[in-house]
This record gives structure tokens, sequence and C-alpha cells, in this order.
């Protein structure tokens, strides 16, 4: 990467942080630390001055204390309360000094010459906000629905409620209509960056505000993406940077119920913070409409196939009724607009 000059303070002369890396951690003992050592170990081969700043959003024990002794680039702050992802985030980004911070997530870990291949990018290409790696499951395959997206638009969530994205796939008109998929194998300008490896120039962070934390989990990523792109920043998908990804390793512990909300709640906070009164109401009464089609119909072709029992598939469709409530009458007064 381009070599940065030093400021001169008094008598000491005080080099430039290249990259913060923010992890964000909740109950993750395993994976977390081979995160953090894949951290320092890029970031050794990379030869830049760098930090790791760990944010522990109330894991229930002490294990990311003990990754603060791998390493002295290693700080570990600790929140008494889980923030959710994007208010525990900008905590770490706000206490950050790189240049370029490095949102990851602690089932992740940098492959091998990622970290400096990002970091060239950034630095090649003024006009980037922010670069993404390629996404990898632990065996190498890529994960569904979530390397190199689109942002969220109404047609394409549809189309994935309704369990229709495998056919819209098999041709490019009909994936790029109907999908968020934009493929994996070319490098080259994106919309979306997953927040599971995401690195930012501070500059342009800070220029939009960080992640709005009227988010808690899911779709803060792609509002950040939109508030990029909208400000005039490219973003950038770099197939040659390979992450590894364990997905939602840690948000895989919350209930069916739990997760479904959530997800429901971000979804319907990012289409209201990014539409109009008129066409947000269309938006949510249309996907209430297709949750409230698609959840019947599936419970009713797993009991056939005899995947499910007949409580399972009252519990399915209480979810969907859920979803469909949730959606149409839920105020969603929680978010700032």
């Amino acid at each position: 990467m381009a070599e940065n000059g030093s400021e001169r303070q008094g008598s000491h002369t005080v080099v430039p942080m290249d990259v913060s890396i923010c992890i964000l951690t909740r109950n993750q003992p395993e994976l977390l630390p081979r995160c953090v050592a894949s951290c320092i170990a890029e970031v050794q081969r990379a030869g830049v001055k760098a930090e790791v700043i760990v944010v522990d959003n109330a894991s229930a024990d002490g294990n990311p204390q003990k990754v603060a002794l791998l390493s002295p680039l290693v700080r570990v702050v600790r929140n008494e309360e889980d923030l959710g992802f994007a208010a525990g985030n900008n905590k770490a980004i706000r206490m950050s000094q790189g240049r370029y911070v490095l949102i990851l997530n602690d089932d992740a870990w940098l492959e091998e010459g990622s970290l400096r291949l990002l970091l060239q990018e950034l630095d090649s290409n003024p006009r980037a906000g922010a670069v993404g790696p390629r996404l990898l499951n632990p065996d190498g395959s890529l994960p569904k629905n979530f390397t190199n997206r689109r942002l969220p638009r109404v047609r394409a969530v549809a189309c994935e409620f309704l369990g229709l994205e495998a056919v819209m796939e098999r041709s490019a008109f009909t994936r790029d209509l109907f999908t968020h998929n934009r493929g994996a194998d070319v490098s080259g300008e994106a919309e979306h960056i997953a927040g599971a490896c995401l690195l930012a120039r501070r500059e342009a962070l800070e220029g939009i505000g960080l992640f709005d934390e009227g988010f808690r989990y899911w779709f803060e990523d792609c509002d950040l993406c939109y508030r990029l792109r909208k400000a005039g920043w490219d973003l950038i998908y770099l197939r040659e940077a390979q992450v590894v990804h364990y997905s939602s390793a840690s948000l895989g512990k919350l209930t069916r119920l739990e997760r479904d909300t959530m997800c429901f709640t971000s979804m319907m906070y990012y289409f209201r913070k990014h539409s109009g009164p008129a066409k947000y109401l269309a938006i949510r009464m249309m996907l209430a409409l297709v949750v409230l089609v698609r959840g019947p119909l599936a419970a009713l072709h797993r009991v056939w196939r005899g995947g499910w029992t007949r409580q399972e598939w009252f519990d399915a469709i209480g979810r969907s009724l859920r979803a469909v409530r949730l959606l149409l009458l839920k105020s969603l007064s929680s978010g700032r607009g």
C-alpha cells in the first residue's frame, strides 16, 4: 500500500494509523480468537500500523477479554448490555484512529493477503468510500445470497420470500430484474458490501454519520452503503480478497421468532427511511400479502412431503401471521429516520 508521511509533535514522531480493525462480539468463544489471530497475522504481512478494537457486546462469559493477550495491538472494551450491531460498531469506530476502518464479524477470519489487497484498493482509488471481499463458507464454497449483492428492492424481496430465486437465477435477465445477486466472480463497482467484512475510508464514514443506530441487527450495512453511494462515494467488490465467514453464527443462537421479528423490523425501517409515505405503505401491503400466501403453502408442502409434524405446521402458520401483523400494524417507531 502507499506509504504515509509522519507527523511531528514536539520532539516525538507520530506515525499515522493505517487501519483500525473493529470487531463486535457476543458469546463467540470458539471463533473470536481465530478472527483476532487472523487480523494480527494480516497486519504483520501487510506491514501497516494498525489497531484491533474488540467490543464485547455483553457476552455471558469473560472469553472476549482473553484475546487482549494475543497481541499489544488488541484492545477489548465491554458493554454491559447488547447495543446491537450498529451502535456497537459505532462505539469502536469512534474510539479508533485509523484512516481506514475495517468492520469485521467475530465469526469471520481474513485469508492470507486479503488485508493488503483491500487496503491497496482504497489507496489506488480516492473516490472509493468502501471495499468488500469475496466471502466464503468454511468449506470454501460461496455462501448463498451474501456476496456482491444489490441494495434491497421490493420485487427481489418478494421473489426471495416466495422461494423463486433459484428459478430467476437461471438467466442473467431475470436474475438482474428479480434478485439481489450480482455475481461473485468478477470484481468491480458494488451496490452493497456485507457488514461481515467492510473496509471503509474514515472520511467517508464520518461524512455520512457512521451506522444508523435505529437498526439493531440486519440491514444496517445496506443503509450504510446506500448513504455512501448517495454521498457520491464509489463502492468496490474485490473478488481477489477472500474472507471466510461462518454466516450468522452469533444470530443463529436466537430463536426463529426472534430472528424473524428482528429481520422484518429492520427491513421495514430501511424501506421507510428510503421511501416516501405512499410507497412505504404499498411496500408493507405487498410484502404482507406475499408472506400471507407463502407461509401456508410452504408449510403444506413440507407436511405433504412428510418433513413436518402437524405442530410444526401450526408453528409455521403462526410465524407467518405474526410477520403479517408486524408488516401491517406495528408502528415501527423505534428507529430514527
